[in-house]
């Protein structure tokens, strides 16, 4: 390997490295960094192959370990789908469990197809696999919201629950349920009750859509309540793994939480 390809690889390297072990759970006890000058001659840096190898062969290793099985194949959908299904019901449930003690519950999740880059197919789960579906630094917030902001968001699930023939079509949702037809929203429940336009909710979402990512500008102004600083990816493998230790295999169903009349 020449020594420019060492340290393309290098660099490659430690930032996987770093973005693996970010996970909840692991803890980068030290990382070693190399100042070059671009005006030195590259060919006095050396690498040590054996100790690159290990790093490679240890993260491998952890992208491959299995942490659950899967009982049907999770895809994107419209106007809803089992992988958004499954991924907001887990984050809701998830997030009200750790933060019981501190008295926050939020009412409903709300997600993105734009944000999830794989499907999650029947079979092994691997860290990996989420790694490939949620690639992507976000962190999941809690927003109050109301009002205008409220009727916006419901608006907004109305316009991208038709299909348009993009895979960002639909909107995950969870603590929601809606009818709809092409004109109009006939019922709107949040948490299990009716749509109350005078009432505050809690909305858990990720701080790339609270900023009004995926054209969601009505959480603009809300007011943020609680930053987890949890990851949703890391929020999504530990609800796999954990389950899977109480020997439950991952499942959804369409439930018909956004249903379209004929």
């Amino acid at each position: 390997m020449s020594n420019f390809k060492k340290l393309i690889f290098l660099f490659h390297l430690v930032v996987f490295y770093i973005l693996i072990f970010s996970c909840k759970g692991y803890k980068i006890t030290a990382i070693k960094s190399l100042n070059i000058n671009a005006e030195n001659n590259i060919d006095q840096y050396e690498f040590n192959e054996l100790e690159l190898s290990a790093y490679r062969d240890s993260i491998s290793s952890e992208m491959n370990r299995v942490i659950n099985f899967s009982e049907i194949d999770m895809k994107v959908g419209c106007p809803e789908g089992l992988l958004g299904n499954f991924i907001t019901d887990l984050s809701l449930l998830y997030i009200k469990k750790a933060l019981k003690e501190k008295n926050i519950n939020p009412d409903f999740c709300i997600l993105n197809n734009g944000g999830f880059r794989s499907s999650l197919n029947k079979g092994a789960v691997h860290i990996g696999d989420v790694f490939q579906i949620m690639p992507f630094e976000n962190y999941l917030v809690i927003l109050e919201i109301q009002g205008d902001q409220m009727m916006r968001l419901i608006n907004y699930i109305h316009e991208k629950s038709f299909y348009n023939g993009s895979r960002k079509s639909g909107v995950p949702v969870s603590g929601i349920k809606m009818k709809i037809s092409s004109e109009k929203i006939n019922r709107c429940f949040i948490n299990t009750k009716v749509f109350d336009s005078a009432k505050k909710y809690k909305v858990l979402t990720t701080n790339y859509l609270a900023s009004g990512g995926d054209q969601m500008d009505f959480f603009k102004d809300c007011k943020l309540i609680y930053n987890t600083e949890l990851l949703l990816r890391d929020v999504i493998i530990n609800y796999i793994e954990e389950i899977g230790k109480n020997n439950i295999k991952l499942n959804a169903q369409l439930d018909g939480r956004i249903q379209i009349l004929q």
